[in-house]
């Protein structure tokens, strides 16, 4: 969750749920009387004389006051209210999914505020590394943004252009970058393909954490580069990877009747017992879940959202979409 800005003399505060999960954070604030505020689609409502026609779907930005807050089996947070101030009336639903900005002005409680804060703790998300025959720029990108994280010169060596020690400096130091889950690396010309084939026959483990891809520039510029044009592809796949790792354990521990339980009768009977260490919901089924996904978080088990979108999740739903690994059998 990215909290944008914060006024809390007004109540106000603007944020941008990032994941599946920060939604279910989301959806846990925000309660009947609150004003949500946020660009969405509407249809216009035009006069012609005295006839009253509705025109085509336009984005606007509205405020509600929230009365319906949930969950649609789409996976998106939809929140229903009476259209307050501007120029349209009636009422309206907003649509949130991650990505989408939205202000909140509200009496805010402390355990709502503290929810927030923990749902911006993220691990760190990618770090890139942009070279050329210069050198090798890197960077991480986190919630909060791009952070600079130094650089690696290419010398020569008794004149001789040797590029193999150069390499090996770059691929060291990306070794050590081991609470990222993924690297990406680019830069104009061959560079970044050449280091990687050295790395896949020196150190195939990290190879497999590594993406290539173009950058036309190297240093904040190609980091920056990088970001717009292929950071969302590799954060995607990355989500994916983390989902399928989860739901594989679930249905490794299945298969040896393991620490694991799945269907929505038996799973609820675990995480009453305490024994869920982490619960796993489709985000089709979070709406009918929600009670069990609260008991799961007031017991210290971990909540995980599973996309639909996916094979692992497709599997997953055809189970009955709700799982956990468990602590201890039941």
């Amino acid at each position: 969750m990215r909290i944008l800005k914060k006024d809390m003399r007004h109540g106000v505060i603007s944020l941008m749920p990032e994941t599946l999960d920060d939604l279910w954070h989301l959806e846990k604030v925000l309660e009947p009387g609150d004003m949500v505020r946020a660009r969405t689609m509407r249809k216009i409502t035009l006069k012609r004389g005295e006839e009253i026609v509705k025109g085509e779907r336009k984005p606007v930005t509205l405020t509600v006051e929230a009365e319906k807050i949930g969950f649609h089996e789409t996976g998106r947070l939809r929140i229903t209210g009476r259209i307050r101030g501007g120029t349209e009336s009636g009422y309206h639903t907003i649509e949130v999914e991650p990505g989408k900005e939205l202000t909140v002005t509200k009496e805010w409680k402390r355990d709502q505020l503290d929810r927030l804060e923990r749902a911006k703790v993220k691990e760190p998300l990618l770090y890139i590394c942009v070279i050329d025959r210069e050198g090798a720029d890197f960077g991480g990108l986190k919630a909060s943004g791009l952070e600079m994280l130094g650089s690696i010169r290419f010398r020569k060596v008794m004149g001789e252009e040797k590029r193999e020690g150069f390499y090996d400096d770059v691929m060291k130091h990306l070794s050590k970058q081991d609470k990222y889950e993924r690297i990406i690396l680019a830069g104009p010309g061959f560079e970044g393909e050449n280091l990687f084939r050295r790395i896949k026959e020196k150190e195939p483990k990290l190879a497999k954490r590594i993406s290539l891809e173009k950058a036309s520039n190297t240093g904040r510029t190609g980091l920056q580069e990088v970001i717009k044009t292929s950071a969302d592809k590799v954060l995607e796949s990355t989500r994916v990877s983390r989902e399928t790792r989860m739901v594989e354990k679930l249905l490794e521990e299945m298969g040896r009747n393991g620490m694991a339980v799945y269907g929505k009768k038996e799973t609820q009977a675990a995480v009453a017992a305490g024994a869920v260490e982490t619960l796993l919901v489709s985000e089709t089924m979070v709406r009918e879940s929600e009670g069990m996904m609260d008991l799961a978080e007031k017991t210290g088990a971990k909540v995980m959202i599973i996309s639909a979108s996916h094979e692992a999740g497709e599997k997953f739903l055809s189970l009955g979409g709700v799982g956990g690994i468990l602590r201890y059998r039941v």
